[in-house]
């Protein structure tokens, strides 16, 4: 699939897919992450998934050639190729590896929906802070003087909408964490010092500090 596609590069802020356009190409990330955002009829921007290197994009409309469900940003320099979408087509037509390999990327996806809208539901805005920051830890954290730094440029704009909060709420869980001594931010750049802390927070467990949604103060 690659040998089939045009290998393209974007910059940090970059769009690579826009919500709503027509257009059937999927895109293979080679270097870099994007962010996966979609809007609500309100207009309220919803931070649907964080991709990088091996992931693929756009299969959707490449399928059913509908509009783009989703804006596709780079979080960083991109690397990215572009197949044609006929040419991803034909591909899982002729090849029922890669249509079987397709379809477990499609129900790991659905499980990772069901999952956020499992959480919207049942936990705190707190508890979902805690519980994302745990997510990115594992996944794109790296260890420096035994703190874990999460290596993702997220402003809390950003991290509100990934948690499907308001900014200020966010800000206030943001506030605990730091008050309590689990984390230390700068300007999108996240610490992790308890990560047990955290995990105490992410499952929901009884402690005896007040939700964000109710801890008073000045930001």
């Amino acid at each position: 699939m690659l040998a089939a596609g045009v290998r393209r590069h974007w910059p940090v802020g970059a769009f690579l897919v826009r919500e709503g356009e027509l257009s059937d190409h999927v895109l293979v990330i080679e270097a870099g992450r994007v962010k996966v955002t979609s809007s609500t009829a309100g207009g309220k921007q919803v931070m649907l998934a964080i991709r990088g290197p091996g992931d693929l994009l756009g299969e959707f409309s490449a399928i059913d050639g509908r509009a783009r469900s989703a804006t596709v940003t780079a979080l960083s320099p991109v690397i990215a190729t572009m197949v044609p979408g006929e040419v991803f087509r034909a591909m899982l037509a002729d090849d029922g590896r890669a249509a079987f390999n397709l379809l477990r990327i499609v129900i790991g996806r659905l499980r990772e929906a069901d999952m956020q809208r499992l959480e919207f539901g049942a936990f705190t805005v707190s508890e979902r802070i805690a519980r994302l920051l745990l997510d990115y830890a594992g996944r794109y954290g790296r260890t420096d003087a035994g703190r874990i730094v999460i290596a993702l440029p997220l402003s809390q704009t950003e991290l509100a909408h990934a948690a499907g909060a308001s900014r200020e709420a966010v800000a206030k869980a943001l506030k605990r964490l730091r008050a309590i001594g689990a984390i230390e931010t700068s300007r999108r750049r996240i610490e992790l010092l308890r990560p047990d802390l955290l995990t105490e927070l992410a499952d929901g467990l009884p402690n005896v500090y007040s939700d964000a949604d109710e801890f008073g103060g000045s930001l």
